[in-house]
């Protein structure tokens, strides 16, 4: 579709966009609409496919004699045996076979068997973005979550008192909340279970009361002969720990970040280090040091998107093939019969794993086909529910409510109706997803040194340092000074200050959201058919 109108003007909506404005206010350029879903798929298939086969654990038999293990190196996508019209004509899946070399080593001997098995299909992603499962549309939403690390909060009590508290938030397990009561006492409340002494919490993780009084910074109060129980050490150890709690690279970045550790980024899980940093934190919060956090902005939330959404369900499907390669050895070598790693392997659980993913995942709809907006608009939508994510029932005002993070990133007007608004909206046109998860936002750098417009993309946690000034109301060219003073954002506040001291202005508010270009488009072709 081609648009133009005397200075201004669009142009091809599923590929790269350009709009144009009149004057020296400079173009901005409108990222092709579908390219979050693009960048998550390809991401997947790139980088996550990979990651979790290489946690594919080698497998051996009871008498450790035969082992059997894949070489990630070798594996390939084939061509799909399918046209997408033929996919949806006829209600198949549109997708690729996934083939991996797979060995099968006698210890003893130390010969090998290598042998290429199918592991199973894999839906891929055509031109709109979605996959055609069972001969349907099919869209993955973005999901909204609160991003694994450490928080800390402020809270009054019946009396009046503030109650500090820490949360511990974890990729994979168990969540961990931290409080201090108005004794001074110090509580760990694992998975939001009966509270119990955090040095009983501690020393479950392995930590000896001389290395918790030696990395706190107020060790009286750590003092105390608190109720401690080798049965409750167990079952912490036990439903907590050896479940693997682990914070994810994410979460390891957060961490060291807020708490000033520096523990390797490849170590992802909880340690007896973190807990210790989080409670001397904590410690510091009650006595006036340190700054709260505020869940709600969006430098402490993450974008669940369709590459961790299907990396997740490959790693799943690996699990259960995983069990079915090991009661087949073992059934195997029980009957006295002579493995293959063709006869081990079955496609069955990757297969089936995709299938109800796409089939019932709640993150997993059917592509709204009503018009061609409706599609583009479904495609960036972004949802705080799902699994792992928030409830209709549940979600609090504060969390529905718009947010000053939001600005340049999700549509502050498009959002759902009923029980669940404010938890599903659309993202804005040029935010797209960071390597952390994080949603980045597009400005354009103010220097007095060059002449040229560069843009920046930045995260919330980083933009909200500088002096931005709305895309309206500040030239791109320093020396056409159209107003002296501009209201500009700075730290979630509204300012207005001279233009000189403005950092970053963001791009033209026309093009910030999303519902704004669904609104263009509908009168520019109203306009040509004479409407």
């Amino acid at each position: 579709m081609n648009q133009s109108n005397n200075n201004n003007g669009i142009f091809s909506i599923n590929g790269k966009q350009k709009m144009f404005r009149g004057g020296n206010e400079g173009m901005s350029t409108i990222p092709g609409l579908n390219q979050i879903q693009f960048e998550g798929f390809c991401r997947f298939i790139d980088q996550g496919l990979t990651e979790e086969l290489y946690k594919f654990p080698k497998i051996e038999d009871t008498d450790q004699e035969i082992e059997f293990q894949l070489f990630v190196e070798t594996y390939q996508l084939v061509e799909p045996l399918i046209k997408e019209r033929d996919a949806v004509y006829e209600s198949l899946t549109y997708s690729s076979e996934l083939y991996v070399s797979a060995g099968f080593i006698w210890k003893t001997s130390r010969d090998m068997q290598e042998q290429t098995i199918f592991i199973g299909n894999i839906p891929l992603m055509n031109s709109l973005g979605t996959s055609i499962v069972n001969g349907l549309y099919r869209i993955v939403i973005n999901q909204i979550l609160q991003s694994p690390g450490i928080y800390y909060r402020s809270e009054l009590d019946h009396n009046g008192i503030s109650v500090y508290t820490g949360t511990l938030v974890s990729d994979w397990g168990g969540r961990l909340e931290l409080e201090i009561d108005r004794k001074a006492r110090i509580w760990a409340r694992v998975s939001r279970k009966q509270k119990i002494s955090i040095l009983v919490l501690s020393s479950a993780m392995g930590s000896n009361l001389r290395e918790i009084l030696e990395n706190v910074c107020y060790p009286e109060i750590f003092c105390g002969d608190p109720v401690f129980s080798e049965s409750l050490c167990k079952e912490l150890q036990k439903k907590f720990f050896q479940q693997r709690c682990e914070l994810g690279r994410i979460g390891r970045r957060n961490i060291n970040r807020r708490l000033n550790l520096d523990i390797p980024q490849n170590n992802t899980f909880l340690l007896p280090q973190d807990i210790l940093a989080a409670v001397d934190h904590l410690i510091g919060m009650k006595f006036g040091m340190g700054i709260l956090d505020d869940m709600n902005h969006l430098k402490n939330k993450r974008i669940r998107s369709v590459a961790d959404l299907l990396q997740d369900q490959f790693g799943l499907a690996l699990i259960r093939l995983e069990n079915v390669v090991r009661g087949t050895i073992c059934g195997a070598i029980r009957h006295k019969l002579i493995p293959t790693p063709q006869n081990l392997v079955t496609s069955t659980p990757v297969t089936t794993t995709y299938e109800s993913f796409f089939g019932l995942h709640p993150l997993s709809q059917v592509l709204d086909q009503t018009n061609p907006l409706t599609q583009i608009v479904h495609g960036r939508k972004s949802s705080y529910l799902g699994p792992g994510g928030l409830t209709g029932r549940t979600a609090s005002f504060r969390i529905r409510d718009i947010h000053p993070s939001h600005y340049g990133r999700i549509c502050p007007i498009d959002t759902s109706e009923g029980i669940n608004v404010g938890l599903i909206g659309s993202l804005a046109i040029h935010a797209r997803i960071g390597h952390w998860g994080s949603l980045e936002s597009p400005f354009y750098e103010i220097s007095e040194r060059s002449k040229k417009v560069r843009m920046l993309y930045l995260s919330p946690s980083r933009d909200e340092y500088y002096m931005v000034a709305a895309g309206n109301s500040l030239a791109l060219n320093q020396g056409i000074q159209e107003e002296q003073v501009v209201p500009a954002r700075y730290r979630q506040e509204f300012l207005t200050i001279a233009w000189e001291r403005v950092h970053l202005r963001s791009i033209f508010l026309s093009n910030i959201f999303l519902l704004e270009l669904p609104s263009f488009l509908l009168s520019s072709i109203m306009m040509r058919i004479g409407l």
